[in-house]
């Protein structure tokens, strides 16, 4: 009996010991889970670091990389479709090319009909990604329910512009009313009517308080839309306000009081007959930043109002447009003090020489100036004398040497000497000027020349073999060895050869701008450019609808 007791708590025994070894390596393995899943957490965590997460650096790529290829990214895993497709998806086009929409609709169909059934099938596949949908260009007429329902559906559109464009006041407040996170508008070329009948719109739509850009250009208002008008200036945070060839000064009013979050303000009205509406603009908003007017009512009021009392000022416009008026009496503007300006551009007809130099010599801390003259006004023996203050601190300079004598230039290559861009329109006796430039430009990095908008298209050949022979390109000044970007405005880059700038020894981009496709059809095409005369360099193209510009940029040795 004994011996079976003793056997059976043996057996007991083994079972205990058994029970609890198993206990503890299951305890044992269930710790080492937990660790592993710790340790990848932990990983986890450090991917999710800003030195792992390469994440950012991947979108930047993204961001630059051709459409084409986005597509193809986007399919390659998780990961790069999540970060490429806020990429592809951040504009949308309303409808496809017009001989893509040919092919695809019956061709029963008028043009109207076959475009609203384009836009229902680009709502139908691209409403999964509405909300990434954030850039939008609206210039396709279309029945006011149809574009209210795109813009409902892609109600998180942040940038919007608006052109070329005739709607009633009823379909502009249906479009904007659904797009609460409306960061920018632009409204360009429209004409707005007010309608009496089937109206569906019948109070004013408040701009949403994200908006932070508003800009105007050329809007004309027919049968005074008023609820068009109210919802415009329905506004509260505007950052920067601009109001170009907009004749009815209703979107002003916002302005006449305090409006402690603008800083930008643009405002071009050659009818404009009176400056007392500026001013009061003016008295109620010194924390301006920047001021850009194109007037025809310009006078020393104004232009003391703005040096003694926008304290905060960096950037200025001052463009006169009396002189169209035929008015030829010297136009008198005084700074009464220094200013903080730097950013000046002066594009004038009538001013004084010492208006010029009470401006620019209030202008201490300049470092952008543009200098126009309009060749209209320009009386004989009325040479312009530029006076800057002795410490200048000029690094870019655009100045149209059609309208400004070469002296002007001169003056300013020797009393800049921290230039490092420079913009300049040639005459038609261009020679002497390139000869300023080159040598006196002791430090410029980047030069961008015009040709005289003077030498004919038939006389094109002849100056641009003489200006790759002069001796810009084959004398030894100091310019050779600073120059890094050079732009040739309207220049014929098939004409071109990399030979040519050989002497440039730092030259590491040239881009060729304004090229004139010649025939709308090309549009899209190759360039005649025969790289074998480009040895070292790659070419980049941008085209736009009537003109593209070309850029040779040197390869790293």
């Amino acid at each position: 009996m004994t011996r079976v007791l003793r056997s059976a708590t043996k057996k007991l025994q083994s079972k205990v010991d058994l029970s609890s070894k198993l206990s503890i390596s299951k305890k044992s393995k269930t710790i080492q889970r937990k660790a592993k899943k710790g340790i990848e957490a932990k990983n986890e965590d450090n991917r999710q670091n800003g030195i792992w997460n390469i994440n950012p650096i991947l979108s930047n790529i993204f961001a630059y990389t051709d459409h084409k290829d986005l597509v193809e990214f986007n399919t390659v895993c998780k990961k790069w479709n999540h970060l490429t497709n806020p990429i592809i998806h951040k504009n949308i086009r309303l409808n496809r090319r017009w001989n893509i929409i040919n092919q695809v609709h019956d061709k029963r169909f008028n043009r109207r009909t076959k475009i609203d059934a384009d836009v229902i099938e680009c709502i139908y596949n691209n409403a999964k990604h509405a909300r990434l949908v954030k850039e939008f260009t609206y210039n396709e007429k279309l029945e006011p329910q149809r574009a209210i329902e795109f813009f409902d559906t892609f109600r998180f559109i942040s940038n919007l512009t608006i052109r070329r464009y005739k709607m009633s006041q009823d379909h502009f407040l249906g479009m904007i009313s659904p797009l609460t996170q409306l960061q920018e508008l632009n409204l360009s070329n429209l004409s707005i009517s007010k309608i009496i009948y089937k109206r569906f719109y019948k109070e004013v739509v408040q701009l949403p308080p994200s908006l932070k850009k508003l800009k105007l250009h050329n809007i004309r208002l027919n049968e005074n839309p008023e609820l068009f008008i109210k919802t415009i200036n329905s506004h509260s945070n505007l950052m920067e306000f601009s109001s170009t060839l907009c004749f009815n000064n209703g979107f002003l009013e916002p302005f006449y009081k305090p409006y402690p979050s603008l800083v930008n303000f643009e405002y071009h009205n050659y009818n404009q007959h009176s400056n007392q509406l500026l001013i009061k603009i003016l008295e109620n908003n010194h924390q301006l930043n920047s001021l850009k007017l194109l007037l025809n009512c310009w006078n020393n009021e104004l232009s003391s109002y703005i040096s003694s009392y926008l304290n905060n000022l960096e950037e200025l416009d001052i463009i006169d447009y009396s002189s169209y008026y035929q008015d030829n009496t010297d136009l008198n503007l005084k700074f009464s003090q220094p200013t903080k300006i730097k950013k000046l551009s002066l594009v004038w007809g009538r001013l004084s020489n010492c208006s010029l130099d009470s401006i620019l010599l209030n202008c201490p801390d300049l470092e952008e100036l543009t200098l126009n003259r309009d060749t209209n006004y320009i009386q004989p023996n009325s040479d312009i004398l530029i006076n800057l203050s002795k410490s200048a601190k000029v690094k870019k300079l655009k100045i149209n040497c059609e309208s400004l004598n070469v002296a002007v230039l001169s003056t300013l290559l020797l009393i800049c000497p921290r230039l490092n861009e420079l913009v300049v329109n040639l005459p038609t006796q261009w020679r002497e000027v390139v000869k300023e430039i080159y040598e006196k430009s002791l430090n410029l990095q980047r030069l961008e020349i015009s040709p005289s908008r003077r030498i004919y298209s038939q006389q094109n050949g002849t100056f641009f073999r003489e200006f790759y022979d002069s001796e810009f390109f084959n004398s030894s000044y100091k310019i050779k060895s600073t120059l890094t970007h050079l732009t040739l405005n309207e220049f014929n880059a098939s004409d071109s050869k990399a030979e040519q700038f050989k002497n440039f020894e730092q030259l590491k981009s040239i881009k060729y701008t304004a090229q004139r496709y010649g025939n709308y059809r090309v549009f899209g095409k190759n360039r005649k450019i025969n790289m074998k005369l480009w040895p070292g360099y790659k070419l980049l193209s941008n085209d736009s609808k009537y003109q593209y510009e070309l850029e040779f940029k040197k390869i790293p040795s």
